[in-house]
C-alpha cells in the first residue's frame, strides 16, 4: 500500500499497528520466497505466524466487545513472539543472513511496540470504564505513536 493512500483509510486499516504489522508480512511473504526448496516448510511456518499478525488486529477491531478486541490483540502479540523466534532461527543456522532479516527485524520490533501501546491504550481504557466504539477507536495516543515514527 502506497504511504499516501494510508490517511483515506477506513476501519482497521487506518490503524497504525495494522499498518506496520501488513508492512511486516507483505516483507516476511517475500523472504520466505527466496528461501531454498529445502526449508519450504519452514517458510509455510514463518508465513503464517506474520499474516496472524495483521490478521488478528483486523478481526479483533471487528469485534463488539473491548474485551474481545484485546484477546486478540494478545493473540497476534503471541504470532509476533513467533516470529520472531522463527527469524532468530534463520539467523542462528544460517539460512539467511542479517542483510537479509534486517527489514523483517526492523518492521517486527516496531510493530512489536505500537501493538504492545495499543494495546495498553485499549486496556487503560477498559480499567477506567470508558465506552469504547469501533468507530470512534483513534489511535493518536502519544504513548505510543512515537515508536512508529520512521
Amino acid at each position: 500500500m502506497e504511504q499516501g493512500t494510508r490517511d483515506v483509510e477506513q476501519g482497521f486499516r487506518r490503524l497504525r499497528a495494522w499498518q506496520k504489522a501488513d508492512d511486516l508480512a507483505c516483507t516476511v511473504f517475500r523472504l520466505v520466497a527466496l528461501l531454498p526448496r529445502e526449508h519450504r516448510w519452514l517458510g509455510n511456518q514463518i508465513a503464517r505466524a506474520a499474516v496472524s499478525v495483521p490478521a488478528n488486529i483486523a478481526e479483533g477491531y471487528s469485534r463488539g466487545a473491548l474485551r474481545d478486541y484485546l484477546r486478540f490483540l494478545d493473540i497476534a502479540r503471541g504470532s509476533l513472539a513467533e516470529l520472531e523466534y522463527y527469524l532468530h532461527f534463520l539467523r542462528k543456522n544460517e539460512i539467511v543472513g542479517d542483510k537479509g532479516l534486517a527489514p523483517a527485524d526492523g518492521l517486527r520490533a516496531k510493530t512489536g511496540s505500537l501493538l504492545f501501546g495499543l494495546t495498553q491504550s485499549l486496556r487503560d481504557k477498559l480499567r477506567e470504564g470508558e465506552p469504547w466504539q469501533r468507530g470512534l477507536m483513534r489511535e493518536d495516543v502519544e504513548e505510543y505513536l512515537f515508536a512508529a515514527e520512521e
